[in-house]
Parts: C-alpha cells; sequence; structure tokens
C-alpha cells in the first residue's frame, strides 16, 4: 500500500504566475460606469493652472476615479483594480478641499474685489499677492460720512497711504477748489510719494466728503515692511501711485486748449494762458496780459467719470448626474425556484472569487498617477509634474491594455488621456523656453517690463514685428516744438541723455530707460495734426526703441495686460518728468516756503506742483520767472542743470531696501528759494 500524499508535487510549489500576450483583443465592452469615469476624467484633465483651474481639474478627477472605483468593485472583482483606484479618488478628495481652502484664503468682501478687480487683476497681480496687500490693511474699511475732513493742510500728518472705494472727495488748497477724487483713486498719492520713508510731513491741501465715503488705508511703516518683503508689490505700488499722480494732474488740464483747440503740454502748466509763439516776441505786451481768470477756468474743470461697477459675481451651477443601475435581483425560476438571485448585463459578472494580481505594468501605471496627484499645488513647477507624470501612467497603461489585458476599451481612452495631457504639457514647456532678447534691449526688460511679470515671449513680440532701433548724434533734433507731428512714434531711450526745452528754456532731462514722448502719447489723439509743444534734443549721442504709434496703439489693444502694463508705465514716467521740474509757477514766497520740505533732488514736490497750479499770487512774477527761465535767484536757464541734478529713478520702492546709517545722514543743503537734497 502506498503512503498518501500529503503534499502536492514539486513542480507547482514552483510555479510562477504567467501573464499571456494578447493575440486578440476581446469581444466583451466595459461596462457604462467605466466609460462615464473616463468621461470625467477627460473633462479633468482639460483644467487648467490658477485657484479655479486646479479646482476644476480636481472636482472632475474626483469624480472620475470615484466612479472607476464602483466600476472596479463591481465588475472586475479585483482587490488592485480596486484599491488602486479608491487611492486615486482619496487624493483628488483632499487636493481639491486643500484648493478650497485656499481659495477661500483669498476671497474677500465685494469692496475688496472691485478694488482688485479694477486696479489689480488687469497688471496681472495674483490673488496670493492681492491677498498679501489686503492683510496689510487687516481688511479694515473705513467711512467717512458728509463734509467730514479726511486731512486739512498743514494740520494733518502724511502717515499713511489711501484708497477710495466710493464716495466723492472735494480737494482745496487756500479754499480754492483744485479737484475730485473718484473711487479706485488714491487719496494722498501726490503726499505719499513726496516723501522718502525717514521723512515726515503733512497735507498742504484739505481733503473733504463731498458724501458718504467708504476708503480702505495702508500705515506707512506696514506698508513699507511689505514693501520689504515682497519687490513685486513694491513695484506695482510705485506704478499705480505716480500713474495716480499724473491722472490727478490732467484732471486740472483736461479742458485747457490752444486756440486750435489742442490740449496743452502737461509739463507747461503755466503756459495756458500764454499767445501764440508768433506773439511771443512781443515781451511787454506778452507780460500785460493777465491770467488770473484763465487760471479760474483751469481750476474749475471737473472731471465726470462714470465708474462702472464690477460688482456681479458669477454664479456656478453644479448639475448632478443620477445614474440608474439595473436591478441587481429579481425572480428568475430559473435561477433557483424562485428565489431573488442576482441579474446583470451578460458582460457583468458577480464577485464570487477575486482575481489575481495584475502585471507591473499595471502597478507602475497607477503609481505613476498617484505620484503626479499628490504633487503639492504651490510648487512652481507644479503643473508641468503632474502633466509628466500621467503621459508616463498613461504610457504604461496603454502597453498593459494592449499586451496583456487585450483591452480595446482600456486602450483608447488612455490614448486620449495621453493626447489631451501631451497638449498640456507641450503647452507649458513652450512656455518656458528661453527667449533670447537683443543685447540692447535686455536693459529695458529688466528695468521695466520684468519686475511686472511680463514674460520673454511677449517683449520679444512687443519689439519684434514693428519696432527698430535708432540713432541720434549729439545735437540732432528728436522733435521740434510746433514742427514734428505727435502721431509718427513713441520711444524709449536706450542709451545717452536728451534734453527738453520749451522756446529755448529748459525744462529737464530724459535718461536711459525712460519715455521720450510719454507726455505727447498719454494727452493726443491720433490723426489731428497734433504738434509737438517742446523741443527734444540729443545732448550725447543716443539710441532709442522706436514704435509706430499707429500700430503699437491695435497691437496693445489685442492684449489687455500689456495695454494695462503700458498705461501704467507711461503714466508714472510722466510723473516722473514732472518730479524732474522745477515748476515755474511757483513764485519766489511759494518757493521759500519749501525749505521745510525737502523732498527731491532739486525738485518740487509733486503737492507744491499741484497746490502751485490754484495759486493766485501774483501774475507778473510768475510770467517773469516763465521768461526769464527761473525764479529771480537763478542767472539763467542753464542753473537748473546743476551737478546736484540727479536721473529720476524708481526710489519709492527701493528705499525701503536701504536704512539710513546713523553716521551718514541725508545730507540736505538749504538755499533761499529752494530745498535740495543730495543723496
Amino acid at each position: 500500500m502506498e503512503p498518501p500524499e500529503f503534499f502536492p508535487p514539486p513542480e507547482n510549489l514552483t510555479a510562477a504566475v504567467v501573464y499571456p500576450i494578447c493575440e486578440e483583443w476581446k469581444r466583451q465592452t466595459e461596462g457604462g460606469m467605466f466609460h462615464l469615469g473616463s468621461m470625467l476624467c477627460v473633462l479633468g484633465f482639460m483644467g487648467g493652472s490658477g485657484f479655479y483651474g486646479l479646482l476644476y481639474l480636481y472636482t472632475f478627477l474626483t469624480l472620475g476615479f470615484f466612479c472607476t472605483t464602483i466600476w472596479s468593485w463591481s465588475d472586475l472583482c479585483t482587490i488592485d483594480t480596486f484599491l488602486w483606484n479608491f487611492a486615486l479618488f482619496g487624493v483628488c478628495a483632499v487636493q481639491v478641499v486643500h484648493v478650497a481652502y485656499r481659495l477661500r484664503n483669498v476671497t474677500f468682501e465685494k469692496e475688496f474685489e472691485d478694488l482688485y478687480t479694477y486696479m489689480f487683476k488687469k497688471l496681472g497681480v495674483s490673488l496670493t499677492h492681492f491677498g498679501k496687500i489686503v492683510a496689510c490693511c487687516e481688511g479694515d474699511i473705513h467711512t467717512m460720512e458728509k463734509d467730514h475732513c479726511f486731512a486739512m493742510e498743514g494740520k494733518t500728518a502724511i502717515d499713511k497711504l489711501s484708497v477710495l472705494l466710493s464716495g466723492r472727495i472735494r480737494v482745496t488748497v487756500n479754499g480754492e477748489f483744485l479737484h475730485y477724487i473718484y473711487p479706485f483713486q488714491f487719496l494722498d498719492s501726490p503726499e505719499w510719494d513726496s516723501l522718502r520713508p525717514s521723512e515726515e510731513g503733512v497735507f498742504q491741501v484739505t481733503l473733504r466728503a463731498d458724501n458718504c465715503c467708504r476708503y480702505v488705508s495702508w500705515r506707512r511703516k506696514k506698508l513699507y515692511l511689505l514693501f520689504a518683503k515682497h519687490r513685486y508689490i513694491a513695484k506695482v505700488f510705485a506704478l499705480v501711485v505716480r500713474n495716480d499722480i499724473a491722472d490727478k494732474l490732467y484732471s486740472l488740464t483736461d479742458k485747457a486748449f490752444d486756440s486750435r483747440g489742442f490740449r496743452y503740454d502737461l509739463r507747461l502748466p503755466s503756459y495756458s494762458h500764454l499767445p501764440p509763439v508768433s506773439e511771443f516776441e512781443q515781451t511787454e505786451a506778452f507780460l500785460r496780459k493777465p491770467g488770473h481768470d484763465a487760471f479760474h477756468r483751469l481750476l474749475s474743470v471737473r472731471l465726470p467719470l462714470d465708474w462702472i461697477s464690477m460688482s456681479a459675481s458669477p454664479e456656478m451651477t453644479s448639475v448632478l448626474y443620477h445614474t440608474i443601475l439595473p436591478p441587481m435581483w429579481s425572480t428568475d425560476p430559473q435561477a433557483g425556484g424562485g428565489q431573488l438571485s442576482p441579474t446583470m448585463e451578460p458582460n457583468v459578472t458577480s464577485c464570487e472569487e477575486w482575481e489575481e494580481a495584475h502585471h507591473l505594468l499595471f502597478h507602475l501605471g497607477n503609481l505613476s498617477l498617484l505620484l503626479g496627484l499628490v504633487i503639492p499645488t504651490t510648487l512652481a513647477l507644479h503643473m508641468i509634474l503632474l502633466r509628466l507624470m500621467l503621459m508616463t501612467g498613461c504610457c504604461l497603461f496603454i502597453t498593459w491594455a494592449t499586451r496583456y489585458r487585450c483591452n480595446m476599451d482600456v486602450m483608447v481612452w488612455n490614448v486620449v488621456f495621453l493626447v489631451v495631457n501631451f497638449m498640456h504639457f507641450f503647452y507649458l514647456v513652450y512656455k518656458r523656453r528661453p527667449i533670447k532678447i537683443d543685447r540692447e534691449l535686455k536693459s529695458v526688460y529688466k528695468r521695466m517690463f520684468e519686475p511686472l511679470h511680463v514674460r520673454e515671449a511677449l517683449f520679444q513680440r512687443l519689439t519684434g514685428q514693428f519696432c527698430t532701433i535708432q540713432s541720434l548724434k549729439k545735437g540732432q533734433v528728436y522733435a521740434a516744438e510746433d514742427k514734428t507731428s505727435v502721431d509718427e512714434r513713441l520711444s524709449i531711450l536706450l542709451k545717452g541723455k536728451m534734453k527738453v526745452s520749451y522756446r529755448g528754456h529748459f525744462l529737464h532731462n530724459i535718461y536711459t530707460n525712460a519715455f521720450i514722448d510719454s507726455p505727447e502719447f498719454r494727452s493726443t489723439q491720433m490723426n489731428r495734426g497734433e504738434k509737438f509743444q517742446v523741443t527734444i534734443m540729443a545732448e550725447e549721442n543716443c539710441k532709442f526703441l522706436c514704435w509706430s504709434r499707429e500700430r503699437l496703439t491695435y497691437f496693445l489693444e489685442s492684449d489687455s495686460f500689456l495695454n494695462e502694463v503700458f498705461r501704467y508705465l507711461i503714466g508714472k514716467d510722466i510723473t516722473n518728468k514732472l518730479y524732474s521740474l522745477n515748476d515755474p509757477t511757483l513764485s519766489d514766497k511759494a518757493a521759500k516756503k519749501m525749505d521745510h520740505q525737502p523732498s527731491l533732488c532739486s525738485q518740487l514736490s509733486m503737492m507744491q506742483m499741484r497746490n502751485s497750479m490754484g495759486s493766485t499770487g501774483d501774475t507778473d512774477d510768475i510770467l517773469n520767472q516763465i521768461h526769464r527761465g527761473g525764479s529771480s535767484h537763478q542767472k539763467s536757464p542753464a542753473s537748473m542743470t546743476s551737478n546736484t541734478m540727479k536721473p529720476i529713478e524708481e526710489t519709492m520702492e527701493n528705499d525701503v531696501f536701504l536704512e539710513a546709517e546713523p553716521d551718514s545722514p541725508v545730507k540736505t543743503h538749504h538755499t533761499s528759494d529752494t530745498a535740495v537734497e543730495e543723496v
């Protein structure tokens, strides 16, 4: 009698799992839940970056993997497929919660949303950066009743920066009306910009509420600390503040026209009442011409603006898809004597036994998807890495489905996933491709456009199609007053220095990385035959970047972001030019009052310039200064270009990074008529 065999044959112990190679496709298709999940995943893969793009992407992927989890449990009866799909569903659900929480942190009150939409969104400022700006003011919105004063001249200290959110503010000096401040304009931008971080001062105008107003304020010290931490925010504030100053000055002169109906150059606020150039040589008649009424007509100008509230918030609608599953049980006599028995579609089997584990390619594909979905959304290259891992997983699934699973449905859907993700990946990599900028233009890009997050590709489009680099030798004229048309071009000085003069009197210099004709571009219209009101001449050998004005205007209309960047850059450049003027509208007495307010390098502060527009002092004194080219203490117009005159730099946002040393304070030289600050 042979002994019984208690153990199986040795060959059964050493047998390995063999995955046969596919010879033909399966005829059976997958269930409807699989295809529904795949369609939701395709919609999810079409999502982009940003808060709303990520929320869209992970929401649809969560729904898609939830459907495939149900499918893998009820159809395939494989524990590894179910576990992988459940893990992917869980990761996507966590990412949805995380992105929604981050989005909640950058959700603001309606008034702050309007402020973001009108002032910051068009400049490309992200919600994250705007959230830091709002946090700096602690989210407080202040209310000011009618006829209450925001500031009183000579009394209120300059210790904050404010933006009007609703209502209207009247600005006066010595009881005389200057202009209005409307919603989404700074209340105190001239005062803020006239002082350095280490200086103190008081308002020289009175700001009174015409009706109930609401505004937001940033304390000066807290705002400078924010600038020190975030250089980009400092650049943005420098841009919007100085553009606001230019807007305020244009509101003073927006109806000051000459006899031909052309607007006067903003750099010539005192010439609005002068006779035509042909009569200028009649000096005595010119000096006797009364200008007092002209000033009052100029100051009575009001700037009506219709502010459209961008308060409408998009409504989000959720559509619920209810999938009606076939009944799982029926009373079929053939299925067990009238007992309830499971009934399914022909291609669906009940899970009486779990199938063996899938091939290694299947697990590697799921691992790639999982690694891609757990990448933190705060990572700079998050979207590129996510697309790369999704593409890798799709390639592994295609190989597995074609070679071992023999499943046409799985293969086709993963090909669709691969194509969608590859298109996104290619676009993201293409946007980050290295762009070679011309050596002569690199300084302009680094100085003016890169701090505002203008990409190299966009800057290349701006300068590559209809832009030329031109040269001027020393002594050559870029524009002659009353001769050169303003319709021709807009230019940025790349190298050298130019001098701006009016009827032979020096106004200011133009240095590198500054617009040459920004006032003309901002204040004049094309095809009206308007001419330059100043003469611009090269003092050195110069190179400048030149655009055709007409073609540039059409190009900017097609790109809203670049259009806003140009608008603010030009506004800031105009303010810089005005800072570089020794304003001839100030009388000697007004100039002497500047001793206690040393704001800029041998330049009158913008608030003094604004006040001078409402001055009712002796007109003859003013006109004598114009005719002589300066105050009574200045020998000639050439004295304005002394060695203490410095190029206009973007010091507003740069000063916050340099602390004044106690042993080397800022030197201030007081003269009899002006205060000269030497850095």
